[in-house]
């Protein structure tokens, strides 16, 4: 039998458990830019797929930095995201990326920039942070650990490139060169579980007809990515170039922090300045401490996805929240009406 005692601490810990967990969350966004009106449909169908998928991770008692690497490859896989399969093409015709992922427990990370032929270069982020005693790899040394880590390159090299980009990348070449952006794609998703762990992570191809070997802010925590429990977690999206120069993640959750305002109102004060101070475009989502989900964008569009609980919410637009039927779940295959 039970000693009395024992029972008692146990229950006190359920207590404890069930009085400051916080609903579950994973968010995910698909890139800010401007996107043509006929691809806004097949953004919008993969970023809800995505926050189904990494939310089920949640749901079954999974981690959050599981959670948000699956739902980042759904979007590795989709050719309407900037990242994995569908990764724009740098000046030479190349798929080069980039990508990183945060652990808000005790700020481990995982980042590296210029990897070719990986389809999921987010699983390779995660392994950096949990095997190779560094944060950040590039070069020969990345190539070379993901080898060791029993990653397998595309044979032969050059699978990723899709004719959406090569296409774009001739209408680039056929233009001023002034178009940075165009309709983004970059891929991010946060997560917190019912404890309050919090995980960010983000994957991109980078920008179309960019030099090689050029790095954004995808790759550099605090810029692309950031998480902490004490103060939130954000992926951001847009100008990279310009969003290095803010250290836009890091310092929206630090001056919310800070100022003790909401993070939704400091994201929306620090992309507007950051527009009118460097002219870039952006945008972000995420959490607060509370589990709150955070989206904000100065693009015109940017895809965004929520699933919390039975809500599943979704948008493009400034002014979109729309809310899907909750999904049915098939073995690994989450459905959900469109």
């Amino acid at each position: 039998m039970s000693h009395p005692r024992w029972l008692f601490v146990s229950a006190l810990l359920l207590c404890v458990k069930l009085c400051f967990s916080v609903e579950p969350i994973v968010i995910v966004h698909g890139g800010a830019g401007t996107v043509s009106s006929d691809r806004v449909p097949g953004k919008l169908r993969g970023v809800s797929t995505a926050a189904q998928v990494g939310y089920q991770v949640l749901a079954g008692n999974g981690s959050v930095l599981d959670a948000v690497i699956e739902a980042i490859r759904v979007m590795e896989v989709d050719s309407y995201f900037n990242a994995g399969y569908g990764s724009v093409l740098n000046i030479e015709g190349d798929v080069e990326m980039d990508a990183s992922i945060m652990d808000g427990r005790n700020r481990a990370t995982g980042a590296l920039s210029g990897i070719r032929d990986l389809l999921h270069p987010i699983r390779l982020a995660r392994a950096i942070m949990d095997h190779s005693g560094h944060n950040f790899l590039v070069g020969e040394g990345l190539k070379a650990f993901a080898t060791e880590r029993g990653f397998t390159f595309l044979e032969p090299p050059g699978q990723l490139v899709t004719q959406y980009a090569k296409e774009a990348l001739e209408a680039w070449k056929a233009s001023d060169r002034s178009e940075r952006l165009g309709e983004g794609g970059t891929v991010g998703a946060v997560a917190m579980d019912v404890y309050g762990n919090i995980a960010a992570a983000t994957s991109t191809g980078g920008t179309t007809g960019k030099r090689v070997g050029r790095v954004g802010d995808t790759p550099i925590i605090g810029s692309g990515t950031f998480a902490d429990n004490r103060l939130g977690g954000l992926s951001v999206t847009g100008d990279g170039d310009i969003i290095m120069k803010v250290c836009l993640a890091y310092d929206v959750l630090r001056t919310a922090q800070l100022t003790g305002s909401p993070v939704q109102q400091t994201a929306d004060q620090l992309l507007e300045e950051m527009g009118t101070s460097f002219g870039g475009t952006g945008g972000l989502v995420g959490v607060d401490t509370a589990g709150e989900p955070v989206v904000a964008h100065n693009s015109v569009h940017m895809s965004w996805a929520y699933q919390r609980g039975s809500t599943i919410a979704y948008g493009a637009n400034k002014e979109d929240f729309n809310i899907l039927p909750p999904p049915t779940v098939t073995g690994q295959q989450v459905h959900a009406d469109f």
